[in-house]
Protein backbone atom coordinates (compact mmCIF):
# COMPACT_ATOMS: atom_id res chain seq x y z
CA UNK A 1 0.00 0.00 0.00
CA UNK A 2 3.15 2.01 -0.70
CA UNK A 3 2.93 2.14 -4.27
CA UNK A 4 0.33 3.73 -6.67
CA UNK A 5 -0.73 1.42 -9.10
CA UNK A 6 -3.48 0.78 -11.47
CA UNK A 7 -5.67 -2.69 -11.45
CA UNK A 8 -6.60 -2.25 -15.02
CA UNK A 9 -8.92 -5.20 -15.00
CA UNK A 10 -11.76 -3.89 -12.67
CA UNK A 11 -12.08 -0.79 -14.95
CA UNK A 12 -13.54 -2.95 -17.35
CA UNK A 13 -16.64 -3.57 -14.73
CA UNK A 14 -17.52 -5.06 -12.12
CA UNK A 15 -18.12 -9.02 -11.81
CA UNK A 16 -20.41 -10.12 -9.30
CA UNK A 17 -22.79 -13.16 -9.85
CA UNK A 18 -25.40 -14.98 -7.72
CA UNK A 19 -26.31 -18.45 -8.50
CA UNK A 20 -28.86 -20.55 -6.58
CA UNK A 21 -28.74 -24.11 -6.27
CA UNK A 22 -29.00 -26.83 -4.08
CA UNK A 23 -27.99 -30.57 -3.44
CA UNK A 24 -31.18 -31.69 -2.03
CA UNK A 25 -33.53 -29.09 -3.93
CA UNK A 26 -37.31 -30.32 -4.14
CA UNK A 27 -40.70 -29.55 -3.74
CA UNK A 28 -40.79 -30.58 -0.03
CA UNK A 29 -38.19 -27.21 0.41
CA UNK A 30 -40.37 -24.43 1.43
CA UNK A 31 -37.69 -21.74 1.57
CA UNK A 32 -34.78 -20.53 -1.60
CA UNK A 33 -32.05 -19.02 0.34
CA UNK A 34 -29.96 -16.94 -2.30
CA UNK A 35 -27.01 -14.32 -1.59
CA UNK A 36 -28.67 -11.12 -2.38
CA UNK A 37 -25.37 -9.21 -2.55
CA UNK A 38 -21.80 -9.03 -1.57
CA UNK A 39 -19.59 -6.40 -0.95
CA UNK A 40 -22.21 -4.26 -1.53
CA UNK A 41 -22.14 -5.24 -4.74
CA UNK A 42 -18.79 -3.67 -5.94
CA UNK A 43 -15.42 -5.44 -6.04
CA UNK A 44 -12.85 -6.23 -3.61
CA UNK A 45 -9.50 -5.08 -3.01
CA UNK A 46 -7.62 -7.76 -1.15
CA UNK A 47 -4.29 -5.72 0.56
CA UNK A 48 -1.52 -7.72 1.20
CA UNK A 49 -0.11 -5.66 3.48
CA UNK A 50 -1.42 -3.10 6.04
CA UNK A 51 0.08 -0.28 6.47
CA UNK A 52 1.11 0.29 10.30
CA UNK A 53 1.13 4.66 11.11
CA UNK A 54 4.99 5.25 9.92
CA UNK A 55 5.23 5.27 6.39
CA UNK A 56 8.85 6.38 5.53
CA UNK A 57 11.97 5.88 7.40
CA UNK A 58 13.38 8.97 5.48
CA UNK A 59 15.66 9.31 2.20
CA UNK A 60 18.31 8.01 0.53
CA UNK A 61 21.64 9.33 -0.39
CA UNK A 62 20.05 9.70 -3.50
CA UNK A 63 16.72 11.24 -2.53
CA UNK A 64 14.40 8.22 -2.86
CA UNK A 65 12.08 7.71 -0.03
CA UNK A 66 13.28 4.52 2.26
CA UNK A 67 10.24 2.38 3.84
CA UNK A 68 9.07 1.89 6.99
CA UNK A 69 7.80 -1.76 7.29
CA UNK A 70 8.89 -2.64 10.32
CA UNK A 71 4.90 -1.98 11.82
CA UNK A 72 3.10 -2.99 9.14
CA UNK A 73 1.10 -6.20 9.25
CA UNK A 74 -1.27 -8.64 7.43
CA UNK A 75 -4.65 -8.32 7.90
CA UNK A 76 -7.77 -11.24 7.55
CA UNK A 77 -10.35 -10.03 4.77
CA UNK A 78 -13.94 -10.23 5.87
CA UNK A 79 -16.71 -9.43 3.30
CA UNK A 80 -20.30 -8.56 4.04
CA UNK A 81 -22.58 -10.93 2.72
CA UNK A 82 -26.56 -10.05 2.78
CA UNK A 83 -29.13 -12.94 2.21
CA UNK A 84 -32.42 -13.52 1.31
CA UNK A 85 -34.81 -16.14 2.03
CA UNK A 86 -37.70 -16.39 0.46
CA UNK A 87 -41.05 -18.92 -0.24
CA UNK A 88 -40.30 -21.72 -2.59
CA UNK A 89 -43.23 -21.15 -4.31
CA UNK A 90 -45.84 -17.79 -4.72
CA UNK A 91 -48.58 -20.55 -2.97
CA UNK A 92 -46.98 -20.77 0.37
CA UNK A 93 -47.42 -18.28 2.50
CA UNK A 94 -44.63 -17.91 5.21
CA UNK A 95 -43.45 -15.54 8.16
CA UNK A 96 -40.55 -15.55 10.64
CA UNK A 97 -40.38 -18.81 12.72
CA UNK A 98 -42.75 -20.51 10.86
CA UNK A 99 -42.12 -24.27 11.07
CA UNK A 100 -39.74 -25.49 7.93
CA UNK A 101 -39.44 -21.42 7.01
CA UNK A 102 -35.95 -19.96 8.79
CA UNK A 103 -33.13 -21.46 7.05
CA UNK A 104 -29.71 -22.23 8.88
CA UNK A 105 -26.31 -21.65 7.28
CA UNK A 106 -23.68 -23.92 8.76
CA UNK A 107 -20.39 -23.97 6.72
CA UNK A 108 -19.00 -22.00 3.65
CA UNK A 109 -16.07 -22.76 0.79
CA UNK A 110 -14.28 -20.23 -1.16
CA UNK A 111 -12.40 -21.48 -4.32
CA UNK A 112 -10.82 -19.05 -6.57
CA UNK A 113 -9.90 -18.95 -10.78
CA UNK A 114 -7.82 -16.68 -12.25
CA UNK A 115 -8.90 -13.63 -14.60
CA UNK A 116 -5.34 -12.62 -15.47
CA UNK A 117 -4.31 -15.90 -17.08
CA UNK A 118 -2.38 -17.48 -13.98
CA UNK A 119 -2.76 -20.54 -12.22
CA UNK A 120 -5.16 -20.16 -9.12
CA UNK A 121 -3.45 -23.17 -7.59
CA UNK A 122 -1.65 -21.15 -5.29
CA UNK A 123 -4.45 -19.30 -4.18
CA UNK A 124 -6.09 -21.25 -1.26
CA UNK A 125 -9.06 -22.82 -0.80
CA UNK A 126 -11.35 -21.09 2.46
CA UNK A 127 -13.83 -23.69 4.71
CA UNK A 128 -15.37 -22.27 7.19
CA UNK A 129 -18.30 -22.73 9.92
CA UNK A 130 -20.67 -20.73 10.22
CA UNK A 131 -23.78 -20.29 12.26
CA UNK A 132 -26.44 -17.39 10.08
CA UNK A 133 -29.85 -17.88 10.66
CA UNK A 134 -31.98 -16.14 7.93
CA UNK A 135 -35.82 -16.02 8.98
CA UNK A 136 -38.65 -16.38 5.97
CA UNK A 137 -39.24 -13.23 4.05
CA UNK A 138 -35.97 -11.66 5.46
CA UNK A 139 -32.56 -9.97 4.65
CA UNK A 140 -29.77 -11.05 6.99
CA UNK A 141 -26.54 -9.75 6.36
CA UNK A 142 -23.44 -11.60 7.72
CA UNK A 143 -19.55 -11.06 7.90
CA UNK A 144 -17.68 -13.85 5.94
CA UNK A 145 -14.33 -14.27 6.25
CA UNK A 146 -12.72 -14.60 2.44
CA UNK A 147 -8.93 -14.54 2.88
CA UNK A 148 -7.48 -15.54 6.37
CA UNK A 149 -4.28 -14.81 7.68
CA UNK A 150 -2.82 -18.20 6.75
CA UNK A 151 -4.08 -18.05 3.14
CA UNK A 152 -1.94 -14.31 2.68
CA UNK A 153 1.05 -15.14 4.60
CA UNK A 154 1.89 -17.79 1.63
CA UNK A 155 5.07 -16.56 -0.75
CA UNK A 156 2.46 -16.60 -3.40
CA UNK A 157 0.94 -13.55 -1.98
CA UNK A 158 3.37 -11.75 0.55
CA UNK A 159 5.33 -11.52 -3.03
CA UNK A 160 3.45 -8.46 -3.74
CA UNK A 161 4.14 -6.77 -0.67
CA UNK A 162 5.56 -3.47 -1.88
CA UNK A 163 5.16 -4.18 -5.35
CA UNK A 164 3.46 -2.83 -7.92
CA UNK A 165 2.01 -6.18 -9.58
CA UNK A 166 -1.59 -7.68 -8.48
CA UNK A 167 -3.62 -11.10 -8.84
CA UNK A 168 -7.31 -11.10 -10.13
CA UNK A 169 -9.38 -13.72 -9.07
CA UNK A 170 -12.87 -14.61 -9.21
CA UNK A 171 -13.81 -15.71 -5.59
CA UNK A 172 -16.22 -19.18 -5.72
CA UNK A 173 -18.52 -19.06 -2.91
CA UNK A 174 -20.83 -22.06 -2.01
CA UNK A 175 -22.83 -21.87 1.49
CA UNK A 176 -24.16 -24.95 2.70
CA UNK A 177 -27.85 -24.93 5.79
CA UNK A 178 -30.52 -26.39 6.13
CA UNK A 179 -34.50 -25.69 7.31
CA UNK A 180 -34.63 -25.18 10.45
CA UNK A 181 -36.71 -28.26 11.93
CA UNK A 182 -34.50 -30.29 9.39
CA UNK A 183 -31.57 -31.89 8.42
CA UNK A 184 -31.81 -31.80 4.91
CA UNK A 185 -29.18 -30.26 3.68
CA UNK A 186 -28.82 -28.24 0.45
CA UNK A 187 -25.90 -25.55 -0.84
CA UNK A 188 -26.40 -22.35 -3.02
CA UNK A 189 -23.29 -20.12 -4.77
CA UNK A 190 -22.20 -16.92 -5.34
CA UNK A 191 -18.61 -15.37 -7.45
CA UNK A 192 -17.10 -12.17 -6.39
CA UNK A 193 -14.37 -10.27 -8.42
CA UNK A 194 -11.20 -9.99 -5.96
CA UNK A 195 -7.91 -8.27 -6.91
CA UNK A 196 -5.23 -9.18 -4.56
CA UNK A 197 -2.53 -6.07 -4.33
CA UNK A 198 -0.67 -4.07 -2.06
CA UNK A 199 -2.77 -0.92 -1.85
CA UNK A 200 -3.40 2.33 -0.98
CA UNK A 201 -5.59 2.71 1.32
CA UNK A 202 -7.63 5.55 2.41
CA UNK A 203 -10.07 6.63 4.65
CA UNK A 204 -10.02 2.78 6.08
CA UNK A 205 -11.30 1.85 2.84
CA UNK A 206 -9.50 -0.40 -0.14
CA UNK A 207 -9.71 2.19 -3.62
CA UNK A 208 -7.67 2.25 -6.76
CA UNK A 209 -5.30 4.97 -6.86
Amino acid sequence: MKRKFTAFAVAIGLFVVFAAGCENESEENRAVVIVSSINENTPFFSDVIEQGDTVYAGVDPAGNPIIWDADDFIAEDYIPVTFYNRPYNNFISTGPGDPLSDFLITRYRVEWRRTDGGDAAELVTVEGATSVLVPSNTFVTAAVLLVPFQAKNNPFLTALQYSPNEIMAIGHLTFWGHEVGTQREWSFEAEISVNFGDWIIETKQKRQT
